[in-house]
């Protein structure tokens, strides 16, 4: 057995989305050749850890997070060892008619904020009534208060989920609202994947 390569990447005071991209460089350098990887990343901030986490993973990474008593953070990411053997995930099934949703505001449209809410309420809802709902929904700036405790339109954004939309909400902006702690739906993204998604969709739809 081979000696497995061993990487570590200090990515401390980095802001959305350089932990990301830094990680992805990283996977990129792998010499293909190497089965058994061990990266250690460094990390300040608990949205940076979730986005690397779930970008590790999407790769085919196994990833443990340890938190230091400096509210700092060590992931653990590994590839190529026995007992991380998994069943592989699925893929999603291609929809027909797919398209991506992105909302930038908790109000809908200019204007007058009181019924740009009733115009998003309505909207919501139905989207979640629509034979062909969104494949994804992206929350930014704030739209994302759509997406925590203090949401009258939570429940609906929870049944988009349940039907098999996929909810991204702003890491960065949930930090700049002070909402991490409120986010009651959907998954913590960041800058890259939402740039990545917008740019890789046939269609994109915004409010």
């Amino acid at each position: 057995m081979s000696n497995p390569a061993v990487i570590n990447l200090d990515l401390k005071g980095k802001a959305c989305p350089l932990p990301v991209v830094e990680t992805r460089k990283t996977f990129l350098s792998l010499d293909k050749e190497s089965d058994e990887v061990i990266i250690t990343v460094q990390l300040d901030n608990q949205a940076a850890c979730v986005n690397v986490t779930r970008f590790a993973e999407s790769q085919g990474f196994m990833v443990s997070q340890e938190t230091h008593p400096d509210e700092t953070f060590t992931l653990t990411i590994t590839r190529g060892f026995s007992c991380e053997l998994q069943p592989p995930k699925p893929p999603r099934s291609d929809r027909q008619n797919s398209y991506l949703l992105y909302i930038d505001n908790c109000c809908m449209g200019s204007g007058d904020d009181k019924l740009g809410h009733i115009l998003m309420k309505a909207f919501l809802k139905t989207l979640a009534e629509l034979e062909s709902p969104p494949e994804t929904i992206v929350f930014v700036n704030s739209g994302v208060f759509l997406a925590t405790t203090e949401s009258d339109e939570l429940e609906t954004i929870k049944s988009l989920e349940s039907v098999g939309s996929t909810i991204l909400v702003c890491g960065t902006c949930l930090d700049f609202y002070h909402l991490q702690e409120k986010q009651s739906a959907g998954q913590v993204s960041n800058m890259f994947e939402i740039a990545s998604l917008l740019t890789a969709s046939d269609k994109v739809v915004r409010t």
